[in-house]
């Protein structure tokens, strides 16, 4: 592929814990090269054919090379376990269709272990509180980047029922305040 054709897109993770960055990312990298149309429709729009011959290429050769770099940058951007799975589909809407339902059902199930695993942590009497909270917000932005957000409220009790009761003066303190 030309380096003015090349759509850089970061690798979906096997497990699909990056399914909504990497979705997000692919439609982006896909529109930016006016290819959109070949996520959505099965067949070339009527839009191609009323364009007409552009630089000596027809409409049928246009729409026959967008499906192609299409389904090559999904292609070039999944692991190879998921690429088997996919690669039984001829058009580009197929392949993504194929994508979407293989993660879309999966996100949700991280979002919801990513979540319990929020709310479970807790710091070590003799633990680094600071290392604590980052690890709390490194989940929470995780889990914001999969569509799932956890309000402020929500966040703020999560982080003061992690903290060992040792804290109990200092979180009385603040909640009270």
């Amino acid at each position: 592929m030309s380096e003015e054709l090349r759509i850089n897109v970061p690798k979906l993770s096997a497990d699909g814990s990056n399914w909504v960055t990497y979705r997000d990312r692919m439609i982006w990298a896909i529109t930016s090269r006016t290819l959109s149309d070949h996520l959505t429709n099965e067949t070339m729009p009527a839009a191609y054919g009323t364009a007409g011959t552009i630089n000596g290429v027809t409409a049928p050769v246009r729409w026959a090379y967008g499906e192609a770099t299409v389904k090559q940058a999904i292609a070039a951007s999944v692991p190879d376990s998921i690429f088997n799975q996919i690669k039984g589909s001829t058009r580009a809407k197929d392949v993504w269709d194929a994508l979407k339902a293989l993660f879309e059902g999966r996100s949700q199930m991280i979002a919801v272990d990513l979540r319990r695993k929020i709310q479970s942590l807790k710091c070590e009497e003799d633990g680094n509180v600071r290392t604590h909270f980052e690890n709390i917000a490194n989940l929470r932005e995780q889990l914001a980047a999969m569509g799932t957000s956890i309000p402020d409220n929500e966040y703020a009790s999560i982080l003061l029922g992690s903290i060992p009761a040792s804290y109990e003066p200092q979180t009385a303190a603040m909640s009270t305040t």
